[in-house]
């Protein structure tokens, strides 16, 4: 009986013990069920940043390898820049100029055009060789934060559903825009940025505008060129509203709060506009819109919102019944996929004109279907809580639903496998082909298609919507494997070479102005133009869509070369490097690595070298108001003139000077030379050089002053000298002058071979003679000004109307003073300044501020005032400040207007035009 006791008091106590248990996890249960909405922004970044890391673990990427994904003008442009910025952050350099740039330059604009994002912050912390491994992390940071914001604003619409908020937001991280455009890392700040201003905007329906006003400004401030963008999809927004809604509120609310977003945020796009209106990267838009083709190059543009095709059927099918901010976003969705079918309509959509990057808008289409699917999912929902009673079970359906998504998974990561090297095209060039498309299509085909079976069996209440939701969140997993393997797997790179590169940083000592060049173009070898910049030298040479009009018009005549928006840091000759002040070079020639050299790499000095600020020979000022510098061998012998007082040093041996065979030249009337071969013969020009002292020789061939990616005369060109044969030139990154070799007590022939018919502006010889060139530059005065943050100074005693030349781009936003008083600044050779000195003792400063810098300032300061104002209003009189109604009559039928307008020109226009 004991025994029996004891056993009842065993069972008892491990049945309460359970009972307890079981209390508590039901508890536990019930406290998810009710909280889990409230937390569900917590879990998309959190999948983003585990899935991040585990690609990178298993593909050999830092943080857990050394490589990095960053690529193309992540590599060009960005990584360089970071570096330079770090160099800002620390106090080595000015904000709002760079001599580390294009020979000196405005860095305010370059850095809201590529940098300005909080997590640029985060290069302070970072070693400048680890700065393109850092790239890893600056992706997958915003990757989190753009599923965190995704889900901030689908949490208003899936509050039943957190799990699709979780799907969906995590789709968004990881949308084809994304993937393809990481490169261009800022851009991701405008993706995170987004979901807020859409809920601004629907806020802004209820008279609400504080968030609105924040993301727009934030928008423009982080990224004024997608900003443009921004500002088009706006004005559709509000026109197509007003017009659904008749509300004459919200259309006094959206014109205060977009004239307070452009005033607080003036400070940044007004100066940084000015400065892209200067730059070489805007073209004509008739000539454009004119020469566009019809369709877009549909290979690069439809895979960018590929990733959520499966998710068409949802958006499409979710607009029956829809509410009216619901049938908006779906007119919208439809306006925003046209531009990546029609050319003209896309070029419209990005300033009239792009480059490479056909879709930067298209993070817009991709969120809308994420938010239309989220209607038709909640509706799906609520509907099928009415209807409870009398929906029929289908427990087969709901079983096999998730079975097919998970089925897709494995068929995605198989398909992707074997075909990762057909699909990733893009990866290789920026440009999808029709093979990758093809290849891509049969992965996201299937899809579609069972997207739309899933859809089919919702529409018509054939499974529950948990099973639904849980097969779109199965679907979506797939794009976390998918979409890396295609778009970050290939470009993926070891960072060796960078590091041997950031290496030779700081190994110069000394003071003073001078600058560093490039032996060569090291295209080959992971040297892009803005890394001297990046090293902490001062160059010529830079990258980005800011690069300065009139720069590349004088650094081009000079001999360096230069291409699109890039100018090298390599060409020239040892005549313009002396005056341009360049002091060393670095280069791959291993006996010459006089100064420091890294592992593969080394610095050695140049020939000549004067400090900033030569004093000419000549009036150069007079002489550029009629001078035609365009023809690049006769400038090295007017520069010589104007330094030095004579042109002794100089030889150039002009086209008329060259005996000829199978070829015949006619100078046409626009004073170009036309070369034309004899039939099925290969015509040749012969140069005979005599090289009495020790001489530089330089073979030149020069056609049009542009900034064309390709020119006419590109790989027409074999030279043969005695110490050097190169063909195929010019080439895209070497068409400077073309340095042929050192020759001294010898004459001898360079032959130029021509295979076809080639127009030229200029061709020829120059020859510089090297202990003459050094003897002049020794008696050459400067004035050795000194950088200083934004701007140069230092202090010359002057006999005075003596004329300085500054191998700086001519800026309006450049200032000078001479013994504190402004003195006027000279455009000389078609790009660089010039000054005159005054009598006696001159202190000069010249100091930088960015065109319309001020009166951005003043806008900006006007728009806070606004905004204190009027919350002081709010908290007085406990209400929003609004137009009187007259004025929202006007607002209102002016955005319907405005709607009208942006229809016509975006999309009516161009197609137009295009079609003519």
């Amino acid at each position: 009986m004991e025994e029996m006791g004891v056993k009842e008091n065993s069972v008892q106590e491990t049945n309460q013990a359970q009972s307890s248990a079981g209390a508590f996890f039901a508890r536990v249960w019930e406290w998810l069920k009710g909280n889990f909405p409230k937390f569900v922004w917590v879990f998309p970044p959190l999948i983003v940043l585990c899935a991040m890391l585990l690609f990178y673990k298993t593909n050999g990427l830092y943080p857990f390898g050394e490589k990095t994904i960053a690529w193309c003008d992540m590599d060009q442009q960005v990584i360089p820049l970071l570096m330079q910025f770090k160099d800002i952050l620390s106090g080595k350099e000015g904000f709002f100029y760079s001599f580390k740039n294009a020979g000196g330059m405005n860095f305010f604009g370059v850095f809201f055009f590529f940098l300005s994002s909080p997590f640029s912050l985060l290069i302070v912390f970072v070693d400048k060789a680890d700065a393109s491994s850092f790239a890893n992390l600056l992706v997958m940071l915003k990757m989190c934060v753009i599923a965190l914001t995704a889900s901030i604003y689908l949490a208003r619409k899936l509050q039943k559903n957190p799990l699709l908020n979780i799907a969906l937001s995590v789709l968004y991280a990881y949308s084809g825009y994304t993937m393809m455009y990481y490169q261009n890392v800022i851009w991701l700040d405008v993706v995170y940025l987004f979901p807020l201003l859409l809920m601004g905007l629907e806020l802004l329906q209820d008279g609400k505008k504080t968030l609105f006003i924040i993301a727009l400004t934030a928008s423009m401030v982080v990224n004024y060129y997608l900003g443009y963008m921004l500002v088009v999809f706006l004005l559709l927004y509000a026109s197509l509203w007003v017009l659904l809604s008749k509300d004459k509120k919200f259309a006094g609310n959206f014109v205060i709060s977009c004239a307070l977003a452009a005033l607080l945020s003036a400070v940044v796009w007004l100066p940084s506009l000015l400065q892209y209106f200067g730059s070489g990267r805007t073209v004509s838009l008739f000539e454009s819109l004119s020469n566009s083709s019809i369709i877009t190059p549909y290979a690069t543009a439809l895979p960018t919102v590929f990733s959520v095709l499966f998710l068409f059927p949802f958006a499409i099918g979710g607009l029956e019944k829809a509410e009216k901010e619901g049938v908006l976003r779906g007119i919208l969705f439809a306006l925003t996929l046209l531009p990546l079918i029609f050319e003209p309509i896309s070029k419209m959509w990005q300033t009239g004109n792009y480059m490479s990057f056909p879709t930067r808008y298209a993070f817009i289409p991709i969120f809308l279907c994420l938010t239309l699917t989220a209607d038709c999912l909640a509706k799906n929902t609520q509907k099928a809580e009415e209807e409870k009673e009398n929906t029929p079970p289908m427990y087969a359906l709901n079983v096999i639903l998730p079975v097919l998504a998970v089925a897709y998974c494995i068929f995605a990561v198989s398909y992707t496998n074997a075909n990762v090297e057909v699909m990733d095209q893009y990866s290789h060039s920026l440009w999808g082909n029709d093979e990758s498309l093809q290849s891509l299509w049969g992965l996201y085909a299937v899809a579609f298609i069972v997207g739309l079976v899933i859809f089919l069996l919702q529409r018509f209440q054939q499974v529950k919507p948990w099973a639904v939701g849980l097969a779109v969140a199965v679907f979506a997993l797939s794009e976390l494997y998918v979409a890396p393997a295609v778009y970050m797997r290939t470009p993926a790179h070891e960072v060796k070479d960078f590091q041997n590169i950031v290496a030779l940083s700081g190994q110069i000592e000394g003071d003073g102005f001078y600058r560093v060049k490039a032996e060569k173009e090291y295209s080959s070898l992971d040297f892009d133009v803005n890394m001297m910049g990046a090293l902490g030298y001062n160059a010529l040479g830079h990258y980005t869509s800011l690069t300065s009009d009139r720069y590349m018009t004088a650094i081009k005549q000079c001999g360096y070369t230069s291409y699109w928006m890039e100018v090298g840091n390599s060409g020239g000759t040892v005549l313009t490097d002396a005056l341009l002040s360049v002091k060393y070079q670095i280069s791959t020639n291993k006996t010459r690595f006089d100064v420091a050299q890294s592992d593969g790499y080394g610095i050695s000095p140049t020939l000549a070298y004067l400090p900033l600020g030569v004093i000419t020979a000549e009036d150069i000022v007079k002489e550029s108001e009629t001078a035609d510098y365009s023809n690049r061998a006769e400038l090295q012998k007017t520069l010589y003139q104007d330094f030095f007082g004579n042109a002794d040093g100089v030889t150039v041996y002009a086209l008329n000077d060259a005996s000829t065979q199978n070829l015949t030249v006619e100078k046409r009337a626009d004073g170009k030379y036309l070369l034309i071969p004899d039939k099925n013969k290969t015509g040749s020009l012969t140069f005979r050089v005599t090289a009495n002292e020790k001489q530089s020789l330089y073979f030149d061939v020069f056609d049009e002053n542009d900034n064309s990616l390709k020119q006419a005369i590109n790989g027409k060109f074999t030279i043969s000298a005695p110490s050097k044969r190169v063909s195929k030139f010019p080439a895209q990154k070497q068409n400077g002058l073309l340095y042929l070799g050192e020759y001294a007590d010898k004459a001898f022939s360079v032959t130029v071979s021509i295979t076809e018919k080639v127009a030229v502006r200029s061709l020829g010889l120059v020859g510089i003679e090297q202990g003459t060139l050094t003897s002049a530059v020794e008696q050459t005065q400067t004035l050795n000004l000194q950088a200083v943050k934004n701007g140069l100074t230092g202090s010359y005693t002057a006999k005075g109307g003596e004329c300085v030349f500054l191998s700086t781009a001519y800026d309006n936003g450049m200032r000078l003073t001479i013994n504190g008083k402004a003195a006027e600044l000279y455009e000389v050779y078609d790009g660089f300044t010039a000054f005159y000195l005054q009598a006696g003792e001159n202190e000069i400063t010249l100091s930088y501020t960015p065109q319309g810098f001020g009166l951005g300032v003043a806008l900006s300061c006007v728009g806070a005032i606004i905004c204190i104002l009027a919350c002081a209003w709010w908290i007085s009189k406990k209400q929003a400040v609004e137009l009187p109604e007259r004025l929202e009559t006007v607002a209102y039928y002016g955005v319907i207007v405005v709607g009208v307008l942006v229809v016509v020109a975006v999309y009516i226009a161009p197609m137009l035009l295009a079609s003519l």
